[in-house]
């Protein structure tokens, strides 16, 4: 009856998980139907199962700075704009309620679940990939007659079925990519599987490379740079190796497709090239830390904060059009947003989420974090319902997984 009861009950979080576990594969005006799929399984459990620990304490930890995004309406001038972006950012209280309060320290078949869920995800990504090299063989834009990186983008930010911005496909892919170093053999030793990993990853890491997003990929390496630092058998000789052979890497990148190049370019600084992303990305964060300094310890209320961008655009004639261009980073958006209090506070999670992979041992969970972490030095992830989704159900789901593994938790969790 036991072992009855819980094949029941795995089966129905498996469902909960399912449409995460090919989240790439959703077209984007679907994507919030994963989120309700999964709280309404939560739900059921919860009501199937009423007299379980709930982790009350990490729900509060992690839930609060929607709280306090919140409170940051009250002082938007044009509240409006601030309600709507509260409910693009939903996820960041959705999330630990479904994991937290509803699913708890659950009854489940827990390898089977992360392990449905992890392949599902790997194998969804490498049907993208697919695709995505399809589409570009067909792909047409009279503006790109080279295909380099813009062309790649464009042609998958334009699908009416893909329609994803390509900074959030290459987020995917790299999570990908972690994944798929998890799944090697421990042994290391040469086998059809681990052979198999090997090209996939190829695979995968191809199509990062022809997307571009400079931001991911810089945070992708700092992943496994941070993973090899932590080895103790890391020396010298080891770092030079890796300098060596990252400068080459960025070397032998195509010209036509080598977007690192705009970095090293002093034109991108002197004056705003629409064609230049690091050219704009100056501009945007030369007046996020000038509105920054205008009001650092209240900010200016989520709802205000696009205005203030806006405005600056125009004192340094960039004639962007209005609402275009973001923080293009994500702690400078939540300090903006919320005040030094807010920035304190998102600061203080991911250094709870990044305290608990440690503790627990997870790897995999960690380096999903600074992969997030770098990598919201360059974007708004969590302005974005294709960021803000993922990014929170991601590491909840961890942190919950590896709370339920934890055969002694401690009484205040």
């Amino acid at each position: 009856m036991i072992k009855a009861q819980k094949t029941i009950y795995t089966n129905l979080i498996l469902l909960g998980v399912s449409l995460f576990g090919v989240y790439p594969l959703i077209p984007h005006k679907f994507e919030s139907i994963s989120v309700f799929l999964l709280a309404l399984c939560s739900l059921i459990y919860r009501i199937l199962t009423p007299k379980k620990i709930i982790f009350k304490k990490t729900f509060f930890i992690v839930s609060s700075i929607y709280f306090i995004l919140f409170l940051s309406v009250l002082f938007s001038e044009d509240t409006a704009r601030g309600l709507k972006k509260m409910e693009t950012t939903l996820s960041l209280l959705a999330f630990p309620i479904i994991f937290y309060l509803l699913l708890g320290k659950s009854f489940v078949d827990l390898n089977r679940i992360k392990l449905f869920f992890l392949k599902s995800y790997y194998v969804s990504c490498l049907i993208f990939t697919s695709f995505s090299f399809y589409l570009f063989e067909i792909y047409e834009n009279s503006k790109y007659v080279t295909k380099d990186s813009n062309f790649y983008r464009i042609a998958i930010f334009d699908n009416k079925l893909i329609g994803e911005h390509p900074i959030y496909v290459s987020i995917f892919i790299s999570i990908a990519i972690i994944f798929g170093f998890s799944f090697f053999d421990k042994e290391k030793k040469i086998s059809f599987k681990n052979s198999s990993i090997v090209f996939a990853q190829c695979y995968l890491i191809t199509l990062l490379l022809m997307l571009m997003s400079k931001g991911v990929i810089l945070s992708l390496l700092m992943v496994f740079i941070i993973k090899l630092i932590k080895q103790k058998s890391f020396t010298k000789i080891h770092f030079f190796s890796l300098a060596l052979i990252l400068t080459t890497f960025f070397i032998l990148i195509p010209s036509e497709n080598n977007r690192f190049k705009e970095i090293l370019d002093l034109n991108s600084y002197k004056k705003l090239d629409k064609n230049n992303s690091t050219s704009i990305r100056f501009i945007t964060y030369k007046c996020g830390l000038k509105s920054l300094l205008n009001s650092p310890i209240f900010g200016y209320g989520i709802g205000d904060v696009q205005e203030k961008m806006d405005l600056c655009y125009q004192d340094e004639n960039a004639n962007f059009s209005k609402k275009m261009y973001n923080t293009h980073n994500q702690y400078l958006f939540i300090w903006l947003s919320s005040g030094i209090i807010g920035f304190v506070i998102f600061i203080g999670i991911l250094f709870y989420y990044f305290k608990k992979s440690i503790e627990f041992k997870d790897e995999v969970m960690f380096s999903i974090l600074v992969l997030y972490s770098f990598t919201f030095l360059f974007e708004n992830v969590l302005s974005r319902q294709s960021g803000v989704i993922f990014f929170c159900f991601i590491i909840n789901y961890f942190l919950w997984i590896n709370f339920n593994k934890n055969k002694t938790l401690l009484s205040y969790e």
